[in-house]
């Protein structure tokens, strides 16, 4: 079984679960709240329609990748999992949603192909920033929402 690169970061927004789950399942406030995202459209089926189909290009660790990702769970106020379609690297991705006092957790994690060949030695390096990249998302994820 090829190896898997593991990313996983949570943080506790001071706001209601129903709010936090409305807005971070919105496609259309991708690019306000992850840097990474450069765009991103929903080009078959709906947002909260499972199947549904988005396409979109995002920044990591310095590189541009265009990608097209499936929508495979959608749990209101609870979860939402996609898997990559066509990208450079497979990958699954979910964010899981809380009750966390007065306020909700949200939990992101990532799972990728390992890179091959030459590429491996990198996997290391890119798994640091982009863990980085995402903890800095859920901050201005937090920010955005608690302001």
């Amino acid at each position: 079984m090829p190896k898997t690169l593991k990313t996983e970061e949570s943080i506790v927004i001071e706001r209601p679960l129903a709010e936090v789950f409305a807005y971070l399942s919105n496609p259309e406030n991708g690019t306000a709240w992850n840097s990474n995202v450069i765009d991103y459209k929903v080009i078959s089926g709906t947002a909260d329609e499972v199947g549904s189909v988005t396409e979109f290009s995002a920044k990591v660790a310095g590189l541009r990748l265009e990608a097209t990702e499936e929508l495979t769970t959608y749990e209101p106020n609870k979860r939402l999992q996609w898997r990559s379609k066509e990208s450079r690297i497979g990958y699954t991705r979910e964010l899981d949603f809380d009750s966390d006092g007065d306020g909700t957790r949200v939990t992101f994690l990532q799972e990728a192909e390992a890179g091959t060949g030459l590429f491996k030695f990198a996997d290391p390096i890119v798994q640091r920033l982009y863990t980085h990249d995402v903890r800095g998302n859920l901050e201005k994820a937090k920010t955005i929402l608690e302001s």
